[in-house]
């Protein structure tokens, strides 16, 4: 009998799901990616960078002594996809990314990321797990904004986020999950979710020192049980959304400067008359048109700030209602618009 015939090629040492992305900056100003590996069932897809106004390349100081690393004058996109649209259970996605120095990335997807259920005779029912490691350095910025996870019925998922963050670093991200298949009638009917997100803090204490790490947030979403449903109470979609560094240092602000004039028991009714008392500012104004869409789309949030971390929680009744609260407070702000361009954006369209 005869043998079998041998690959001419060597046995590929990559797992299954492994992704690499290092994003340099090469002379005088160009962000590239040095390195840009992926395997099935992950799949990187670069796209057009934005261009942000009023660009600069790196300088120096007027005394030719110090360099000065400002961001690059273009911003690429990244597309996080999966072959299919979704993850078949049991698969694991394992991704790592650094930004050096003066680079800026979006990173974002096509669409929702859907978990599909196991098979009835898998026992026990493998889980789908998704690791993401990410190290930004000092005067980089990560944009990372997916459209939400869609868990089908009796699928099991397990994300892990952590972000570690040089000083003068900084980092956003949105992190959402919705209840399925509404069109199928599943609410909420997947066996587990659990999501996990990190921000760290790298420094060194002086020149020539060890790197060191603090951790700043630890963020913990855990959905089990037979009554998932029960509990979000008509919700039909929660995320969060994580902002730390001086270039989402605004954005962060705003959100937290919105959720403290809420109307509550007692202050301004934004709906009553008063308005006509005297003339809004367009501030005000845009206000009071967003308050009456939380309350025709359902939407609770709440913001606070947390060791230099702001944090959003959020819940709607539907996606689209989640999509449209998260678009108009970065719409009205303008740091994603300005600094990442459409493609920052094109999660909440």
């Amino acid at each position: 009998m005869a043998s079998a015939l041998r690959s001419p090629f060597p046995p590929s040492s990559s797992a299954p799901g492994r992704g690499i992305v290092h994003l340099a900056l090469l002379p005088p100003s160009t962000p590239t990616f040095s390195t840009l590996a992926y395997t099935y069932p992950l799949k990187l897809l670069p796209s057009t960078p934005h261009i942000p106004k009023n660009a600069s390349p790196n300088s120096t100081t007027p005394d030719a002594k110090t360099t000065v690393t400002i961001p690059s004058p273009s911003v690429p996109l990244l597309f996080l996809l999966t072959y299919g649209g979704g993850l078949v259970a049991g698969d694991h996605i394992d991704l790592s990314l650094r930004l050096d120095s003066g680079t800026r990335l979006t990173i974002t997807t096509q669409g929702s990321t859907k978990l599909f259920k196991p098979s009835i005779t898998s026992i026990p029912p493998p889980t789908t797990c998704q690791d993401l490691a990410v190290h930004i350095a000092a005067h980089a910025a990560l944009w990372l904004a997916p459209d939400p996870v869609q868990p089908f019925a009796r699928s099991l998922y397990a994300q892990t986020q952590i972000f570690s963050v040089e000083r003068d670093g900084s980092v956003g991200f949105v992190d959402w999950v919705c209840e399925g298949r509404r069109a199928r009638g599943e609410s909420w009917e997947c066996r587990g979710w659990r999501g996990r997100n990190e921000v760290w803090d790298v420094y060194k204490d002086g020149e020539g020192s060890e790197e060191k790490k603090r951790m700043l947030v630890r963020d913990a979403v855990v959905l089990e049980g037979e009554d998932i449903g029960e509990r979000m109470d008509g919700m039909g979609v929660f995320g969060t959304v994580v902002l730390r560094g001086p270039l989402f240092e605004k954005l962060g602000g705003v959100f937290v400067e919105e959720f403290n004039v809420l109307p509550r028991i007692g202050g301004r009714n934004w709906g009553g008359n008063q308005e006509a008392v005297k003339e809004l500012t367009a501030r005000e104004e845009w206000r009071k048109k967003r308050l009456e869409g939380e309350g025709m789309n359902g939407v609770l949030w709440t913001a606070c700030h947390v060791r230099g971390c702001m944090i959003a929680k959020f819940a709607a009744r539907e996606v689209e209602g989640a999509r449209w609260w998260l678009g108009s407070m970065l719409r009205e702000e303008g740091t994603i618009a300005r600094d990442f361009g459409d493609g920052g954006l094109m999660f909440v369209r």
